[in-house]
């Protein structure tokens, strides 16, 4: 049994008596009240560091991941949870991705349906792509749209004559050069995508690690350096 705290009691009541004793007894519909109850169940393990992933909560519940999934989606929807980071939540998760050398993919396991949601949302709303697949939970897309994406989520810093000399010394060929000018020029997507196509591993990763990313961004370009030395 779930053992709430008395606040957490008298806040789902608060919210209850909300939608009954305001001339509005009986209205709500039994969806609504299971996404309320829901909803003062996921943040009750979000609050206390439970597990929430859809196949504990479907035991604990007794109901179907795919139920889950759902409830938790309306759950953001109506009751969105305060502390809720999608950009942060991402970040956290890539050391745990996966990256295919062969196809040039990141892969990653993203549990969360609505954390997943705003992951694909906001790449295209960006105008990249995934390449998206049948699996619930598994988010794949592109390395250079991949390092775009994360290098958008921090604050831009501008490249100092050092570190632009340092890049340029890395190259081993036209390509290779024609990419990185394109980067230092401010054709950052244009640039990676070229850098990934015609590039090493090796000379992608080093050339990663003398980008400037900032803020959150920064945490992110260090998780995928780690990937490639996977």
């Amino acid at each position: 049994m779930m053992d709430f705290t008395q606040d957490e009691k008298v806040a789902l009541f608060d919210k209850i008596a909300a939608r009954y004793f305001n001339r509005n007894f009986g209205t709500m519909l039994k969806a609504d009240i299971d996404t309320l109850i829901f909803s003062a169940y996921i943040e009750h393990c979000l609050d206390n560091s439970l597990p929430f992933d859809d196949y504990t909560i479907a035991c604990h519940l007794g109901i179907t991941e795919t139920k889950v999934r759902g409830l938790k989606e309306r759950k953001q929807l109506q009751y969105p949870y305060e502390n809720y980071d999608w950009k942060k939540m991402f970040v956290a998760l890539i050391p745990n991705a996966r990256y295919n050398d062969v196809k040039k993919l990141i892969q990653m396991n993203i549990g969360d349906v609505n954390l997943l949601n705003d992951v694909r949302n906001y790449v295209y709303s960006n105008g990249w792509f995934d390449e998206f697949q049948l699996n619930p939970r598994l988010f794949q897309c592109r390395l250079d749209y991949f390092i775009a994406l994360c290098k958008s989520l921090g604050e831009d810093i501008p490249f100092d004559e050092k570190t632009e000399n340092a890049l340029k010394k890395l190259s081993v060929s036209d390509r290779e050069m024609s990419a990185i000018e394109k980067i230092l020029s401010g054709s950052f997507e244009d640039g990676m995508s070229e850098l990934v196509k015609n590039a090493s591993k090796e000379v992608i990763k080093e050339i990663l690690k003398l980008l400037p990313f900032g803020g959150i961004a920064g945490t992110a370009l260090d998780a995928i350096i780690r990937l490639l030395d996977k």
